[in-house]
């Protein structure tokens, strides 16, 4: 038998599928994978560069916006042209931020600020540089300052106010303020701030500094607390102090009243003085340390 030519010969099946019209148009085929996937590519990119530029955009704003100020000393003056209750304080501080910044304004907390009969100005400190900032003010006398100044600023993103707080144990703000209390009402007498020696639920032992700022010496005839639901012993008295002198006086505070010592938002007391030229009666607010360690007692006493 012979084999088959034919059989030798491949079979020929054509294409396979719908058979491609000549005319379909280009945008008609399916896009290739390599182009979608770099077209996210793409804009996974611009997305990043544009977010990394808004970040960096944001970063240098706050930057630009930071302000660190540290207060230094104060010093006071007195006299013309400034009226008998006015003062003139000169704050020093220092620009420990990263760049330059412009002082506007100073507002101390336990004075009101007055016009500046020369005008002030603004002043300008760099990075680590120490300015001496001048403003007017009259002492309130109903307002112990706690240190604190609220200072206007001018920097490359625009102006704003930061409070700046004076370091612990700082009394030159006191010193300030009792001197302009001195000129409004004569005395000379006030209380710094005070130690607590102990604590409990029997009493509070607390040291008041009690000085004398006037030219001439005086005696203090009586002491005694005038904040409500407290009662006050003293160290046996008159006690005579010097012209600028200070004399610590210990005191023993208990409760009384415990609805009283439940309300009450100030810590006083009033002093009773003598000098040469005639007898007097004060009231003196005392610090936060006193009022947090009047408000342990309360809670001591009256909510066990």
């Amino acid at each position: 038998m012979q084999p088959d030519d034919e059989s030798d010969v491949p079979l020929e099946l054509g294409t396979v599928g719908p058979t491609p019209v000549a005319d379909t148009p280009e945008t008609d085929r399916p896009t290739p994978r390599w182009r979608v996937w770099s077209g996210l590519g793409a804009a996974l990119i611009v997305g990043a560069v544009l977010g990394v530029v808004a970040n960096n955009a944001r970063n240098d704003a706050a930057e630009y916006a930071e302000v660190d100020l540290v207060r230094g000393s104060v010093d006071a003056e007195f006299g013309s042209p400034l009226s008998s209750n006015s003062q003139r304080l000169y704050v020093n501080l220092i620009n420990t931020g990263p760049r330059e910044l412009e002082i506007l304004s100073v507002d101390v907390e336990g004075f009101t600020s007055l016009d500046d009969p020369e005008g002030g100005g603004s002043v300008t400190a760099a990075p680590g540089e120490w300015v001496r900032v001048g403003a007017v003010v009259e002492a309130d006398c109903g307002t112990r300052p706690p240190g604190t100044l609220q200072v206007r600023v001018r920097t490359a993103s625009g102006e704003q106010t930061v409070v700046v707080t004076g370091q612990p144990g700082d009394d030159q703000l006191i010193w300030a303020w009792q001197g302009g209390c001195e000129t409004a009402d004569g005395t000379g007498v006030y209380v710094g701030d005070t130690r607590t020696v102990s604590a409990d639920a029997s009493g509070a032992r607390i040291v008041l500094p009690v000085s004398n700022g006037s030219e001439e010496p005086l005696t203090v005839t009586a002491l005694e607390t005038t904040t409500p639901g407290f009662t006050m012993s003293t160290d046996p008295l008159p006690i005579d102090i010097g012209a600028g002198e200070t004399v610590q006086v210990e005191t023993v505070w208990t409760v009384t009243d415990c609805d009283g010592a439940a309300q009450f938002a100030e810590a006083t007391v009033a002093v009773n003085i003598r000098n040469e030229s005639m007898d007097t009666r004060v009231s003196q607010p005392l610090g936060n340390p006193t009022l947090i360690e009047l408000v342990r007692l309360a809670v001591r006493v009256c909510e066990t």
